[in-house]
């Protein structure tokens, strides 16, 4: 925290039980802070003999004025130098971690024993090579190491004690399916290569132009694209490096990790969101349906009642035999037409309900 916050009454009984350079080296807060606090709040201070006297079993305090009208508590800042305690990178806190590691195999050695199976393939290869050619055909298993043939010791090396730093740490070194060379860690593929840096140089030969000579550092890439990063031999060669090459890896792993479950995450709201719209689409389809059979209810027992009254003044008038079969008929299909009755019809479908005013 930046600053720290005391009420009128706490620092009246701080500043008496305590020095100001205690108080300063307790809370990281300077003593012209406390004083200007003091005065801001109309805290009495204790004179400096306070402390002597009170060290000869002399007590006294000076009470807090009263009344008192100002404000119950100050925030204090505290001391530059606390607040801006520099905070080591991820990277860096990482490979300090794998660094202190007392079991870690850090260290690449001058000779190369029990190889890596993967760096056992390519040594083999390395050695059955034509050498009256320039470039060596690298076996399918093996690894691709873009050296030239005086160094390949040294990248043989160096790869063998990268990829037992991987193992050691959990993870896995193998190629791919396009041959390339990647490490896996925690179940992320980050492609890994290592290659001799090149310059170029005037031709020689009594060719005019210039050509790529090989200059013998290394280079070591992780990622691709922009999260693509490099190490070159300098003042610190890559085998040095071993502990930040794996903790990029594993922050970069990690950091996809993130990304990937963020992305998992969204997707789970949007399939939630999906299944409301689509929830909310039928139930929208079900009220329109429904209102639409309501209005339809309505206007058929509107026109039933209609017909009722129809058939009651012809039943006012009606004498003979036809016409009272007929008062049945119509009586008979009123109650078919009538939604609060919903008799069935021998001739007339249900269907017939949804067009008769087609008809």
């Amino acid at each position: 925290m930046k600053t720290v916050t005391f009420t009128r009454l706490e620092l009246y009984d701080l500043v008496w039980k305590k020095p100001m350079g205690l108080i300063s080296k307790l809370y990281g807060i300077s003593n012209y802070s406390i004083r200007q606090a003091c005065t801001t709040l109309k805290v009495p201070l204790p004179h400096a003999s306070y402390w002597i006297q009170l060290k000869h079993g002399y007590t006294w305090t000076s009470k807090l004025s009263e009344p008192y009208d100002g404000p119950e508590s100050v925030e204090i800042l505290r001391k530059k130098y606390e607040t801006n305690i520099p905070v080591p990178s991820p990277l860096v806190a990482l490979t300090k971690e794998i660094d202190k590691d007392p079991k870690a195999p850090l260290k690449v050695p001058n000779e190369l024993t029990k190889a890596h199976r993967l760096i056992q393939i390519t040594k083999e290869s390395w050695d059955k090579r034509d050498k009256k050619k320039n470039n060596w055909e690298r076996g399918p298993a093996g690894l691709y190491l873009s050296v030239a043939d005086a160094h390949m010791p040294r990248a043989l090396r160096f790869m063998d004690a990268l990829i037992k730093l991987l193992e050691y740490r959990g993870h896995e070194f193998q190629k791919n399916q396009y041959h390339g060379t990647v490490a896996v860690v925690d179940g992320i593929e980050i492609e890994l290569d290592l290659r001799e840096a090149t310059k170029r140089v005037p031709a020689t030969g009594g060719y005019s132009g210039t050509e790529l000579v090989r200059t013998g550092a290394f280079i070591v890439k992780v990622g691709k694209y922009s999260e693509e990063k490099e190490w070159k031999d300098g003042a610190t060669v890559v085998e040095e490096l071993l502990a930040r090459i794996v903790a990029k890896l594993e922050l970069m792993a990690k950091a996809k990790n993130e990304r990937k479950e963020t992305s998992r995450l969204r997707q789970v709201e949007r399939d939630k969101e999906e299944v409301i719209e689509k929830a909310i689409a039928v139930r929208r389809q079900e009220e329109k349906d429904g209102f639409k059979m309501l209005l339809l209810n309505a206007e058929r027992s509107d026109q039933a009642e209609r017909l009722r009254r129809y058939v009651r003044l012809v039943e006012e008038s009606a004498d003979s035999e036809e016409q009272k079969q007929w008062l049945e008929w119509a009586r008979a299909k009123i109650n078919w037409m009538d939604p609060l009755v919903n008799a069935k019809d021998a001739i007339f479908m249900d269907d017939d309900l949804q067009h008769y005013s087609q008809w």
